[in-house]
């Protein structure tokens, strides 16, 4: 009997060993996306007019990336390719998610297709996680006429519990759905404190399941995406700037503070070693007011809706203890949105069904202290160029680009108009190298070229 007990009680021990070494080797994941933040929006990024003490911190108890790419110059496009691990175009999605009409002239669906077999949150819940998406969707829904009713609820793709705006399904209001207003425009409470009520529902669910199993979370900031309204309380640190600098600083101040909040929860929950937190954004600053003037790209040329690098060159921060480096800035390693899936997946133990082939590539190697380098390319399309004379819109001609290597090809849709630049030099498109190297640009076009022609109409 004593030996029955002993061999038994080895047994369990061995089995509680063996799960706790598995689950310490599934990282909770928080990707906080936020919405319109441009790359020089960020103390740790150049930016010294704007607080962001928290970001800085993150970015310092981590690494920080200068050569993060996200797949369009707005928001659908940008993230769909989080949860398909594909560039956009290849779900004919093309610009941001509007009103049927409007998605029918840009030949676009009114959601993203739910019946797709791999999406990122379904896949870590096939992997053991609990999953969640709080915040921003924009991936189809939220009420007439700027989105669809019927679109699925974003749990449909693979999240236990969601929390959103400019979706379907339960919102900030609890099970209230998502109102037939734009943005909830009208709703000043909600416009002041978005990232408040994002960060709070965020807390609360970690709370509710840490210790159960590994949480994956999409935290998808409204912040510093238009309607701004700030408050007195929360504009007083830039009281005396030009009021679009104030109202825009103080939203990207609140929004860092309640991002420090998250941080110190994770402490306060003994989740800080076994999760990996990352911030980035959509697209670069938006070219309308008040970001116009107060979002910065420091220095990468164009903004929102351009593929330059001021609108698809974001910022990036990493931090997981004990994993990642810290108080490192990467300037070599070359990310995109579309890694993102793979990379998750990974680190989650998950598998990509056969069939499967995603456009990016996994960097889980970066957390066991293995470098990177990338060998896709990185494709870009977009089919709404700006032809007239808004000195802020004059980037936005290009309608392809392409990066392999350290070169990166724009054109106009005929062509009559091609840049190339090398980034690792000329990180800021200055030098129109298109000239000087035709095999180079011969050989993007080619790439690019075969890869539209795998596309759907």
């Amino acid at each position: 009997m004593n030996l029955r007990r002993t061999f038994s009680l080895l047994f369990f021990f061995l089995w509680m060993v063996g799960g706790h070494y598995a689950f310490a080797q599934q990282p909770n994941i928080i990707f906080i996306f936020a919405d319109d933040w441009g790359y020089g929006d960020l103390g740790c990024y150049g930016n010294q007019e704007v607080a962001t003490p928290n970001l800085d911190r993150l970015a310092s108890q981590g690494t920080r990336y200068t050569q993060f790419h996200v797949t369009s110059g707005v928001c659908s496009p940008s993230r769909s390719s989080v949860l398909t691990g594909h560039f956009p175009a290849q779900h004919h999605i093309h610009g941001h998610f509007a009103g049927n009409a409007v998605n029918a002239r840009r030949n676009m669906p009114n959601w993203l297709d739910e019946t797709l077999p791999v999406y990122l949150p379904r896949q870590m819940q096939q992997a053991g996680y609990t999953t969640a998406h709080i915040g921003k969707w924009h991936l189809g829904g939220g009420g007439k006429p700027h989105g669809d009713p019927t679109a699925p609820e974003p749990k449909v793709y693979g999240y236990h519990e969601t929390r959103v705006w400019n979706g379907n399904g339960p919102t900030w209001k609890g099970d209230q759905l998502w109102p037939t207003t734009r943005y909830m425009d009208d709703d000043t409470v909600w416009i002041q404190n978005s990232s408040r009520i994002a960060v709070d529902a965020t807390i609360d669910f970690l709370d509710r399941h840490k210790g159960k199993s590994p949480m994956f979370v999409n935290l998808w900031l409204k912040d510093p995406h238009t309607p701004l309204a700030p408050t007195d309380e929360q504009r007083k640190p830039y009281k005396g700037l030009e009021p679009d600098k104030e109202t825009y600083y103080a939203v990207l101040t609140d929004a860092d503070h309640h991002i420090g909040r998250l941080m110190e929860a994770l402490t306060a929950m003994g989740l800080d070693d076994n999760t990996l937190v990352i911030f980035s954004s959509d697209n670069g600053p938006a070219n309308y007011a008040p970001a116009r003037l107060a979002g910065s790209t420091a220095g990468l040329k164009g903004r929102k809706a351009d593929i330059f690098e001021g609108g698809v060159n974001v910022p990036l921060m990493m931090r997981w203890p004990g994993h990642i480096a810290k108080a490192v800035v990467d300037s070599q390693t070359v990310l995109s949105t579309v890694d993102l899936l793979p990379t998750f997946v990974e680190l989650a133990g998950g598998t990509l069904p056969a069939g499967y082939e995603p456009d990016g590539e996994t960097f889980a190697g970066l957390f066991d202290k293995r470098p990177f380098t990338r060998t896709k390319p990185l494709f870009w399309e977009w089919r709404f160029p700006y032809l007239g004379s808004d000195p802020y819109r004059q980037d936005s001609w290009a309608t392809l680009a392409v990066r392999a290597g350290s070169w990166k090809l724009l054109a106009n849709k005929n062509r009559t108009r091609i840049e190339l630049y090398d980034l690792t030099t000329d990180p800021f498109e200055k030098k129109n190298r298109a000239k000087s190297k035709p095999s180079v640009v011969s050989s993007l076009l080619s790439q690019w070229d075969g890869w539209k022609a795998n596309l759907p109409e």
